[in-house]
């Protein structure tokens, strides 16, 4: 399942530049959609949630390697697997018992307007197969690197996730078996910014596969499991100020065609990132997905179907509230 990036929160970076330097209000505190060249603008710019973006891209490829490349025997949605974007060559080495992957990146092969480099391995950490109920694998970032072309701006991982299967099965089984899949995710990792500065990220996840109708109804679904709610713990690249992302309502994905190619739509989800900041409270970003923006009119509330283009973000800032919306 390609669903188009996991990037949960990318719309943060609209007003994660400035948002602790200044509290002043917007001119405009509903102003109307940006246009989609101007989003593309922004969605270059780094922000605190750059580094969780480049991760989760990985995430989704080495999902990818495994359930259709290791455990692909019974999956018949492709003939033939494709390394994803980016990776020149997966090799392996054996150890012991434990087989490790290493994936590499190059960036001779542009995927859109990033280019990526550095190495990624991945091996099982418990159990003998990657479909086993509580096998877990771990990922490993040693220097891998993302570009952006169009600024060349860099942000380089170093660190690792872990998944933990928690249901067992390949989440094509999802599809063909009528599974609901699970993985629990952890992790730790450094995210190095253009500007040099360096900040960790902490990782509790768990994102959940299932289908009502084959290939057509096939979802994912991101919730925040530590703490109730919390999906990821860091600190913000402007300001270095500790915060937490709560996942409110989970973010699901849904094919919103007829095949395994999607598309995959994201219709509902909301998160909270909370900032601490000294003598300003309360301090958060808002997003909601779900919204439908035809240009010229945008939903009053989340439409929740594959409709769904737009999210909705708040920012508060003391007694300051920000109201933007954001195409996907």
């Amino acid at each position: 399942m390609k669903q188009n990036g996991i990037n949960l929160f990318l719309a943060l970076a609209v007003s994660s530049v400035a948002i602790f330097t200044s509290c002043k209000r917007s001119k405009s505190e509903d102003p109307a959609p940006t246009p989609v060249e101007e989003i593309k603008k922004k969605e270059v710019k780094q922000s605190d949630q750059t580094g969780s973006s480049a991760a989760d891209d990985v995430l989704e490829d080495v999902n990818g390697f495994i359930n259709n490349n290791v455990g692909g025997g019974s999956n018949k949605r492709t003939e033939a697997y494709n390394l994803p974007c980016g990776v020149v060559s997966v090799d392996s080495s054996t150890v012991g018992t434990t087989k490790t992957y290493k994936m590499k990146y190059g960036k001779e092969s542009k995927c859109g307007y990033k280019r990526k480099s550095g190495l990624v391995t991945f091996q099982l950490i418990n159990g003998t197969r990657f479909n086993e109920d509580s096998s877990k694998f771990k990922l490993t970032f040693t220097d891998y690197v993302v570009e952006v072309e169009a600024t060349n701006d860099i942000v380089k991982l170093n660190g690792y996730l872990t998944s933990t299967n928690t249901t067992g099965g390949y989440i094509w089984e999802s599809v063909t078996a009528g599974k609901t899949l699970s993985q629990q995710i952890r992790g730790s990792f450094d995210v190095t910014y253009s500007n040099g500065v360096t900040k960790n990220k902490k990782y509790f996840q768990t994102r959940t596969w299932a289908s009502n109708n084959g290939w057509a109804g096939l979802s994912l679904t991101v919730n925040g499991d530590t703490l109730s709610d919390v999906s990821e713990i860091g600190r913000t690249l402007d300001g270095d100020y500790p915060y937490q992302t709560h996942i409110l309502t989970p973010f699901t994905w849904s094919n919103c065609g007829t095949g395994f190619q999607g598309p995959y739509v994201l219709k509902v989800g909301k998160a909270r990132l909370d900032a601490v900041v000294p003598v300003l409270s309360p301090t958060y970003f808002q997003i909601e997905a779900g919204y439908n923006n035809t240009g010229t009119i945008i939903s009053p509330t989340p439409v929740g179907t594959c409709e769904a283009n737009t999210y909705k973000i708040t920012t508060v800032l003391g007694t300051t509230t920000i109201t933007q919306y954001q195409l996907y």
